[in-house]
Parts: C-alpha cells; sequence; structure tokens
C-alpha cells in the first residue's frame, strides 16, 4: 500500500515537472515563436487588447494567447522531449537612447521579439556627399515597431538590416540633391520629414512604397523619423566661422569707405551729405555724369583716389606717386617747368632712398641761408651750396634744374 502511494506520489511530480515544461514565459509586448524540428510551429503573443489575425500580424481587439500567473503561456506536450522549441538567434541592432548617443547591441540567444510595440532604433550614415560634394556624418531615429514576428523572423535573414538598408539609400539621396547649409538651416528643407516622405511615396508604375514593403513583407511598420545631428568634416565649422567673420570685416570696411566717399564728394560739392543722397536717389546716373555736365563723376573720382592713397600709406606702399597740386587735380596744360621739377623730384627721392620731404615745401625759398638765386631768375648758376639738398624742385626751371643736378653730381664726387 505505501509503495503504490510512493508510485503514485513520484508519478503526480513527474506529470507537474512535465506539464512546466510545456510552458513559457512570455513578457508582455513580446511574442515567442514555436518550431518543430526546425520548422514554424506558431506564434506566442503576449499584449493586452491586441491578439493575431490569420496572417500573423499583431492587430487590435480580442485577447491574446490564454496566460497562467501573469507571464506563463503554453507551447506543447512535445517541448519537454525536444520536439518543439522556443526559436531563439542572435538580435544585432542599433538603440538610440534618450541623450542622443547610440548604443550597439547584440543580444546572444534571444528568444523572443518585440511585437506592436513601438522602439527607437538608430540610424547611422557617412561619407553622404551633398550637392557640393562635401561629405557629411550624422545619425538618425528610426521609430519603428514589429507587427508580424513570423515575418520578421523568418522571411528575411535580418529584419534590422533590412530596415537600415531600405531607409539609408533614401537618405543619402535627398543629401546628395541638398546643399548642407540649407539641410541644417532652411525650415524649408528637413532632412527627417522630407525622407520619410519618400519612403511613403510609391514608385514608378505604381511600384510599393518602400514603407509598405517593409510592412507588408518584412512585418516592420516604419512610424516616424527623426534627425539627431548632422556634421561636416573636422575643421570645416572653424572655416566657415572665418571666412564669415572676413566677410563682416569686409563689409564693415566696404561701409566705412562708401561713407568716407559720401561725406568727400558732398564737401567738393559744397552740399550736405543728405542732400547729394537725395540727388543720387533721384538718379543714379549722376556718379558717371562729368562735374561740367552737372553730375559728381570728378569729385567720386578724386574721393576715390585719395581713399587708395591713404591705403597704400597704410601699408607702406610708397610707389604710388602722383604728379598734381595738392588737392589732386593736374598740373595746368602747357606747365612743362611744373612737369619737369615733378619728375625731378620723384627721381631725387628715389635716388636719396628717403621720404618726400623737402619737395614742395613752402617755406622754402631758394638757399634757406639767404645764398643763391632766386627762383624766378633765369639764370643758369645757382650758389653751390652743399647743405642744400632738398631745393624747391617745382619752382625752377629747366636750366635750373640741369645746373642743381650736375652740382650735386660734383658734391657726390667730392664726398668720395
Amino acid at each position: 500500500m505505501l509503495y503504490a502511494l510512493g508510485v503514485l506520489i513520484v508519478g503526480l511530480l513527474i506529470a507537474v515537472v512535465y506539464t512546466l515544461f510545456c510552458f513559457t514565459f512570455v513578457k508582455e509586448g513580446t511574442a515567442k515563436n514555436v518550431v518543430r524540428f526546425g520548422g514554424y510551429r506558431k506564434t506566442i503573443l503576449a499584449k493586452r487588447g491586441f491578439r493575431l489575425s490569420s496572417d500573423g500580424d499583431v492587430v487590435e481587439g480580442g485577447s491574446s494567447s490564454p496566460a497562467l500567473l501573469g507571464g506563463l503561456r503554453w507551447v506543447s506536450l512535445l517541448r519537454p522531449l525536444g520536439i518543439d522549441r522556443i526559436y531563439s538567434r542572435t538580435m544585432r541592432y542599433t538603440k538610440a537612447l534618450p541623450d542622443g548617443k547610440f548604443e550597439r547591441r547584440q543580444d546572444e540567444n534571444t528568444d523572443f521579439i518585440l511585437a506592436g510595440t513601438q522602439y527607437q532604433y538608430g540610424l547611422e550614415f557617412s561619407n553622404a556627399e551633398d550637392m557640393k560634394k562635401l561629405p557629411l556624418h550624422g545619425i538618425m531615429t528610426m521609430t519603428a515597431m514589429i507587427i508580424n514576428p513570423y515575418k520578421a523572423l523568418f522571411l528575411v535573414r535580418d529584419w534590422f538590416d533590412a530596415l537600415v538598408t531600405r531607409v539609408l539609400p533614401r537618405v543619402r539621396q535627398y543629401i546628395s540633391e541638398h546643399e548642407y547649409d540649407k539641410i541644417i538651416n532652411d525650415p524649408g528643407t528637413q532632412l527627417d520629414r522630407d525622407v520619410f516622405a519618400m519612403l511613403a511615396h510609391d514608385g514608378p508604375g505604381g511600384e510599393p512604397s518602400i514603407i509598405s514593403i517593409l510592412k507588408n513583407q518584412y512585418g516592420i511598420e516604419l512610424l516616424a523619423l527623426e534627425t539627431v545631428n548632422i556634421d561636416p568634416p573636422e575643421g570645416y565649422r572653424e572655416a566657415t566661422l572665418a571666412k564669415w567673420s572676413a566677410q563682416q570685416t569686409a563689409d564693415k570696411d566696404m561701409e566705412e569707405t562708401a561713407g568716407r566717399i559720401l561725406k568727400s564728394v558732398a564737401r567738393l560739392a559744397h552740399i550736405t551729405e543728405d542732400e547729394l543722397k537725395e540727388k543720387l536717389d533721384a538718379n543714379p546716373k549722376l556718379r558717371g555724369i562729368p562735374n561740367s555736365e552737372g553730375g559728381f563723376k570728378d569729385d567720386f573720382d578724386r574721393a576715390w583716389d585719395q581713399v587708395k592713397r591713404d591705403r597704400a600709406g597704410a601699408s607702406g606702399d610708397l610707389r604710388d606717386i602722383r604728379i598734381g597740386s595738392v588737392d589732386g587735380t593736374p598740373f595746368a596744360q602747357g606747365s612743362i617747368a611744373e612737369l619737369i621739377g615733378g619728375v625731378a623730384a620723384a627721381f631725387a627721392v628715389k635716388d636719396s632712398g628717403g621720404g618726400q620731404r623737402g619737395v614742395g615745401n613752402p617755406g622754402r625759398q631758394g638757399n634757406p641761408r639767404g645764398g643763391g638765386r632766386n627762383s624766378n631768375d633765369d639764370s643758369d648758376e645757382l650758389v653751390d651750396d652743399e647743405d642744400d639738398d632738398h631745393p624747391d624742385l617745382s619752382k625752377m626751371n629747366p636750366a635750373q634744374l640741369r645746373a642743381w643736378a650736375e652740382r650735386k653730381d660734383k658734391r657726390k664726387t667730392r664726398r668720395r
């Protein structure tokens, strides 16, 4: 009697253990596929308010597989024998983290798959050239969910690779058709929004869209696409900032120069700047009409010439030597003596290697010590004064200039 009771108890324990192995725990929002000798048999779904359709899609309405103790669900009586088992594999994917970073995951021996649950996956791209051949790299998030566990695991080798390889080419295509500056600055050019629209658009000849292919063939529903960042090569931002700074400086210099020229022209024309602006606004052609015809061309030329002289002086380039009056106007026509005097003065400056000191000094009349003759004298002779190295050449006639040059050569010979 006791022996029979013991056998019964042992048999019940074996039955309980065997029965437990006929179940599996399925977490809420996931599904498991059951295979028999490697062939698909059924899918077990755990999602409240959802069920599997006849096509294996996760749809609203009804209830999922019956559960015990929360997530414990029936598989089959053959599972303990190894005939039926839960399908498992290594799952590789990129997870998008809340801080905008990505995490590459490789989960070994994964026996479940998210089903009817939204998840943010990462999409990375590099060396995607824009319209100007600028290589860009960036990251995006893809919000997607598995709506058919069977298709995702058995109709495509790797469902995540299938998702990436379908979306990434459209991202590269869009970048190649637009400029980087517009992609990041133009509100009308949004990478994520526009690429998602491309993915949802049917192909030529009535071909299904990429989103439809993902959903109907792979069991993956793409819900959203968002750009996290898109960056140019290293150093591009610094170069762009330097270019912008240089442009700002150039614009400022141009504005200051334009203001200076207008002020100078107004002064030469004996009118106020406001009056000058009003005249130019009414007739912009006045800039190119000579003064003799009622325009301001001569005044603008003189003002701009003065600006160029100042720039040459600021840069240390004194080679721009002009011959003319102090106010920039040319000598009177036929004044050969003044012309020769100016040319001689220019060569004298070049020969001495110094500046233009002493030339055209109104305080000097002939010899500063009182020696020599008056510069208006037509005589060829001048007092041989060695201290007179910088006479007022512009007031000499040709004969006096020749005499001064010969005298200067003699002084150089004596000094040697």
